[in-house]
């Protein structure tokens, strides 16, 4: 092979392998985005079970801050990655965090993600704080800060109400923000007040050992730690379905390219072969005129 021929070899060569580490990477994420919806899936089924509670408490009547709340203030949870391939969804996760902070321009915003953090100043939030190195603390360590402090202002009369925004993998394909309301988790008690629930059936009846609040404000701490710690592992979920789809597109573009370099090489050993054919008659009408 001529020397043009080999060199477009060597890149062939190189593509093709850098082709297959990249099929191995991808089908990776797609395996780790399946395995999370999996655990997704059996998390989803306990957050089912536990809200057998609050349909049993759906005809009480309750003055828990965390269920009934009409104070003004208002708390937004922003949930985004701190992967650096990540930016873009972030990017959408903060702009529709903005629009819910200018609807509140006096709320607290806590943020989860260092990259999600320096957008939201960026487009000029002020941030009450901000929860870091995530894979690090953990998240449910972090969703258990998180829930304390709701909880700490909600019950203390400085908010009545949290929302947040994460990134909701609807599907492999689909990611996009979601805004969800948080607290107070009144419209968990579905008919609550009235005898009959809005579901056309009798409210159950009950034997109480512990005053109502009390009992409320239990389920509503759980509920809001479970919610927390299923959306910050929503974002893990997102993660792997965005890292496959941009593998994938990785994968279509190297294929390009090698597609290319092999029309390439093949051109180029129709060249040598036809150099090397010239030579070869010139070389015998050079002996026969000898």
């Amino acid at each position: 092979m001529g020397g043009k021929t080999t060199r477009i070899k060597g890149d062939m060569d190189d593509v093709a392998a850098i082709l297959e580490i990249i099929t191995i990477l991808k089908d990776v994420s797609t395996n780790r985005f399946f395995a999370f919806a999996k655990k997704k899936e059996n998390f989803s089924k306990f957050l089912e079970i536990f809200l057998v509670f609050f349909n049993m408490l759906e005809s009480v009547r309750t003055n828990c801050p965390l269920v009934r709340n009409q104070n003004d203030g208002t708390d937004l949870m922003v949930l985004t990655s701190e992967s650096s391939f990540m930016s873009q969804l972030n990017n959408k996760v903060c702009n529709a965090a903005f629009r819910e902070y200018e609807k509140y321009p006096d709320c607290q915003v806590l943020c989860v993600g260092r990259r999600g953090a320096d957008k939201c100043r960026q487009l000029g939030m002020k941030l009450a704080k901000v929860y870091e190195d995530v894979e690090a603390t953990g998240r449910y360590e972090i969703a258990l800060s998180i829930r304390d402090y709701l909880i700490e202002r909600m019950m203390g009369g400085a908010s009545g109400k949290a929302i947040a925004v994460y990134i909701w993998a609807k599907s492999f394909n689909v990611l996009k923000p979601r805004i969800v309301k948080m607290l107070p988790a009144e419209e968990l008690l579905g008919g609550a007040g009235d005898e009959d629930s809005q579901f056309g059936h009798m409210a159950r009846r009950f034997i109480s050992e512990s005053t109502i609040d009390g009992i409320m404000k239990v389920l509503a701490d759980i509920w809001v730690s479970s919610r927390l710690f299923e959306m910050i592992s929503d974002t893990q979920l997102a993660e792997a379905a965005a890292q496959a789809q941009q593998l994938e597109s990785a994968i279509e573009g190297m294929s390009s390219e090698k597609k290319g370099l092999v029309m390439a090489f093949k051109k180029s050993q129709r060249g040598d072969l036809n150099k090397a054919m010239r030579e070869v008659f010139t070389s015998s009408s050079v002996t026969r005129k000898r």
